[in-house]
């Protein structure tokens, strides 16, 4: 890639940095409510959307690690190995879905990703995705840890047994099992909760300054001689 091209592509990447996060923040909070809205008042059509996003809380564990490793890897590797590597995981959870929300959802998250992927990125943009990467691992693993210790106290809501009965979901899900899918309570709250944290903690790191200086002992291999 020229001086010309790469300088073009980081001033593209400057440019729209803001309308990239927007729209991950909006996403994240379109999640949380389509989560919350099946929680409170299901239909009877919604069984299907009830296992697909409950499998989605199970994909996103796959998920949650790309951020960091897509921000800080070289570009080749981000984009011959990452992606397709990535993309198996989310092939195998969408083939066991009905439609192709987990593949949409992968798409997605992953395009806003992949721009570092194209150019160089500043540093300070850089050092933002990997807060957000970072934070996002261990809110995942905080919250899926108090969901699960907190499950009995977790209220069903619409989602109770004669409900899932009912609206055919027992037979949708067959023999899969895990406490996300046998109790998919559970997993919408995880969603609610976890998607509203995303869109809050993106949204706070928005406000941080973005500086371009650089920051060796933390995105380099190698450190500054000492002055």
């Amino acid at each position: 890639m020229s001086d010309t091209s790469s300088h073009k592509s980081l001033r593209i990447i400057e440019r729209y940095d803001r309308q990239f996060e927007y729209a991950g923040i909006l996403m994240n909070l379109i999640i949380a409510f389509r989560l919350y809205s099946l929680w409170r008042t299901p239909t009877l059509e919604d069984a299907s959307a009830i296992y697909t996003l409950g499998t989605l809380m199970a994909f996103e564990f796959i998920l949650v690690h790309s951020g960091v490793f897509m921000a800080v890897v070289p570009r080749k590797i981000s984009l011959w190995l990452l992606f397709p590597f990535y993309g198996t995981f989310a092939l195998a959870f969408n083939y066991a879905l009905e439609d192709n929300t987990i593949l949409w959802v992968y798409l997605l998250v992953i395009f806003n990703r992949m721009r570092f992927a194209f150019s160089d990125v500043p540093p300070g943009i850089k050092k933002r995705a990997i807060l957000a990467s970072i934070f996002s691992i261990l809110i995942y693993f905080f919250l899926i840890m108090i969901v699960a210790i907190g499950s009995n106290s977790i209220p069903e809501w619409g989602l109770h047994p004669e409900f899932l009965q009912f609206s055919g979901y027992v037979e949708i899900k067959g023999d899969s099992g895990g406490i996300f899918i046998d109790t998919p309570h559970v997993a919408i709250c995880f969603g609610v909760v976890y998607y509203g944290l995303l869109a809050l903690l993106e949204a706070l790191l928005l406000r941080m300054p973005v500086s371009n200086k650089s920051y060796p002992d933390l995105f380099s291999h190698t450190s500054r001689p000492a002055q």
